[in-house]
């Protein structure tokens, strides 16, 4: 049995039970949501469950790219944590040798996930905000029941994966890279960004000018990068995709939309050209790095009509960067007025990699209220995906900042999957588990943490081993701290070029990284089929082709089936 809620404004309540139907599908037509209702809640019985039960909750995202996590039917003090970011659709449970997976399919970016304890009794439930006071379609969520093997969180992964690759939202790599190769090369090797140039962050001026545009930074050229193409192809290091950040105008996040004229300071466009060329003579991808959601004032594109319009009628802004104060353009118009331009730019370039498109899949897409191109939240999701479709048809493939999968069959790469890799756990949440990563793994290539970036030269050895478990891609990055003032949230050991020396010693260990990867690569075209801790600190991600790699957490080496792992190693059996 299903209760729906319905809440007023004032404290006034309705309610509606319901029986799931045989299909599975519960539909609550917009049509039937009461006129000035502010949320619907839907509480089915499969999702509650008594302290000291066998089983638990899988919650898909505690914060905005965050952690999966459990939540054990322990007993615990009353608690509750509502979790408004969910980067996945989808909400599990399983009790004993049964379980059930809820996707919600229509209204899907419109809700909060409510779980708590109270007296002993757990629950969990989605919470539908209607934000305009209706719904702009059915509330729709589909369950599947899970049985057997398939009643724990891994189980409720592959069934959310298999839904997916039923109804076509998504296409396994294997398959992806018959038509776009550029996949199939990238998953040989390591992403390198390069960050080439930038203004100061925060920005001491927020409606920038030519006349009053701060000081750009300059730290590698691109002749400066073409001597670590040269020391990555003297190394040995064959495979790399090399990711350009700040290549254009006023550098990273300088004028965007604004992309020409290449920075003078880098050495022009003349100079990129050679760099692009001597990419491809070594074999390697090269891509750039672009941005068509935060827009700047200084801009020569900058048009205020393009900008998203907020419900009260004022332009949307969004964070504070090198180009100032941001402006969230409106997807539509990014697309048609923007990057469709971009991209024919792309390949006169000569381009080909993973094109990486800053921000589209980190954040929750926002409703556009202007009136001559108006959105819903849905809308605004699908032309993001529309123009990552257009950034992989034009040099090759498609990346973007986080993983949100409301447009996962449009993108290729995830600059990394959660953000924080070790956050505050809420009181209702008992572990964290990569949840995101069995769903996903084998169909996009990714790197799995903020400060898994530059793990090969990290003094804490635990970060590359979590990417590995997770399946995560190596992910080196110069200069990776670009922050004058705030948190480097991709840590403070960083990849630097500044003497030949400090340039070789860092090759050197992406290097002994690059060897070991080698040997696991071929794993990015499987899926992971299962994920288990099978002791404290040693877990085992199991792959489709029957691999399985053992990770070892422990300062002392761990023995299973004859087999010793050494300390703080990862193993392939």
């Amino acid at each position: 049995m299903t209760t729906v809620r319905f809440l007023f404004p004032g404290g006034r309540t309705g309610e509606r039970l319901l029986d799931i139907p045989s299909s599975g599908e519960l539909r609550i037509p917009a049509s039937e949501i009461p006129q000035g209702a502010q949320f619907v809640e839907i509480h089915s019985e499969p999702f509650t469950a008594s302290a000291g039960e066998d089983g638990y909750f899988v919650i898909p995202s505690i914060e905005n790219n965050g952690h999966a996590a459990l939540t054990t039917f322990r007993e615990r003090p009353d608690t509750e944590s509502v979790f408004d970011r969910n980067t996945m659709p989808v909400y599990a449970v399983r009790h004993g040798e049964k379980g059930c997976l809820a996707v919600v399919a229509g209204m899907s970016l419109e809700y909060a996930l409510v779980v708590g304890v109270r007296e002993n009794a757990y629950y969990l439930y989605p919470r539908f905000l209607l934000e305009d006071g209706k719904a702009y379609e059915d509330i729709v969520i589909r369950f599947f029941e899970l049985t057997g093997k398939d009643a724990n969180y891994s189980g409720a992964a592959r069934r959310y994966r298999a839904y997916q690759l039923e109804r076509g939202a998504c296409i396994p790599l294997k398959e992806r890279s018959k038509r776009y190769p550029v996949l199939a090369e990238a998953a040989r090797g390591p992403e390198v960004r390069i960050r080439l140039a930038w203004k100061p962050v925060p920005p001491p001026v927020l409606e920038q000018t030519e006349e009053n545009e701060p000081p750009i930074h300059v730290a590698i050229t691109f002749e400066r990068a073409e001597q670590i193409l040269d020391e990555f192809h003297r190394q040995g290091i064959r495979d790399a995709e090399f990711c350009l950040v700040g290549w254009n105008k006023s550098g990273h996040d300088g004028r965007f939309p604004d992309l020409f004229p290449v920075e003078p300071l880098l050495g022009g466009e003349e100079a990129l050209l050679r760099l692009i060329r001597k990419a491809k003579d070594y074999g390697y991808l090269i891509c750039g790095h672009t941005n068509v959601l935060d827009s700047y004032t200084i801009a020569k594109r900058w048009n205020r009509e393009y900008v998203i319009r907020d419900k009260n009628g004022e332009l949307h802004k969004e964070g504070q960067w090198g180009g100032g104060q941001s402006y969230r353009l409106c997807p539509r118009e990014a697309h048609e007025k923007i990057a469709v331009q971009d991209f024919k730019d792309m390949k006169r370039l000569g381009f080909r990699g993973t094109h990486y498109l800053d921000v589209m899949s980190i954040v929750i897409p926002d409703p556009c209220y202007h009136p001559d191109h108006p959105l819903t939240r849905k809308a605004a999701g699908e032309w993001r995906g529309k123009t990552l479709e257009l950034a992989r048809e034009s040099v090759g493939a498609s990346g973007s900042e986080g993983a949100w999968d409301f447009c996962i069959g449009s993108y290729d790469y995830a600059l990394y999957t959660v953000f924080n890799r070790a956050p505050g756990r809420p009181e209702i949440c008992d572990r964290f588990i990569p949840f995101w990563h069995l769903v996903y793994h084998g169909i996009l290539l990714y790197n799995s943490f903020c400060d898994s970036v530059n793990e090969a030269i990290k003094s804490d050895p635990r970060i590359r081993l979590m990417n590995l478990e997770y399946g995560g891609r190596p992910l080196a990055y110069f200069y990776a701290k670009f922050m004058h003032a705030g948190r480097n949230w991709m840590g403070n050991e960083d990849l630097g070029c500044e003497t030949d020396e400090e340039l070789r010693n860092g090759v050197a260990k992406l290097k002994e990284e690059y060897d070991f990867y080698r040997t696991i690569r071929d794993l990015q075209f499987e899926f992971m089929e299962e994920h288990e801790e099978i002791a404290e600190g040693v877990s085992c991600s199991s792959y489709s082709d029957g691999s399985r790699l053992l990770v070892n957490y422990r300062d002392t080496a761990f023995s299973l089936d004859g087999r010793v792992l050494p300390p703080l190693s990862c193993t392939r059996l």
